[in-house]
């Protein structure tokens, strides 16, 4: 716990000048942020990185139609916190776009639950920089299956 706390302060306090990392590199930081958390089921820091007003949407294909589930912050962090096997998500190839205060990171992502493959897709994640630090207002994901339909993550399967 105490660990989490420091790791998230770290992300959330602005770098010393002779350390300065790029507005690109906290925003994607912040991302990787999220799944280190989820990974870790730590809902503290997960409060931490979802803004309060976060809209989360999942879409999956079914058949000539695309289903859009929503979930509210708190139904995430209880789902995460409730949650029987560990997730982890990895992403690639993320493209970062900064404009001052907002940011999106849009990137391929797999998922697994006790590092068994799950699904993969893209997220999508929107993001305001405000006195907390980074946090994610908004995602957007899509859900692929089965695997042959997935790009291969150059990290391969996880370890």
């Amino acid at each position: 716990m105490a660990r989490s706390l420091i790791a998230l302060l770290l992300l959330l306090v602005p770098a010393s000048a002779g350390a300065q990392r790029s507005p690109k590199d906290e925003v994607l930081a912040a991302g990787q942020a999220l799944f280190d958390a989820m990974a870790r089921r730590d809902t503290v820091a997960l409060k931490a990185l979802l803004h309060p007003t976060i809209h989360l949407v999942a879409t999956l294909d079914a058949g000539d139609s695309v289903v859009a589930r929503t979930s509210s912050r708190q139904e995430f962090l209880t789902q995460i916190a409730t949650s029987t096997t560990v997730p982890l998500e990895r992403m690639w190839n993320a493209e970062v776009r900064v404009s001052g205060p907002i940011a999106t990171i849009w990137t391929d992502y797999d998922f697994h639950r006790d590092r068994e493959w799950s699904h993969c897709g893209i997220d999508s994640f929107q993001l305001v920089r405000t006195s907390a630090g980074w946090q994610i207002t908004g995602l957007i994901y899509t859900i692929v299956r089965p695997a042959n339909r997935c790009k291969k993550n150059p990290l391969g399967p996880p370890r």
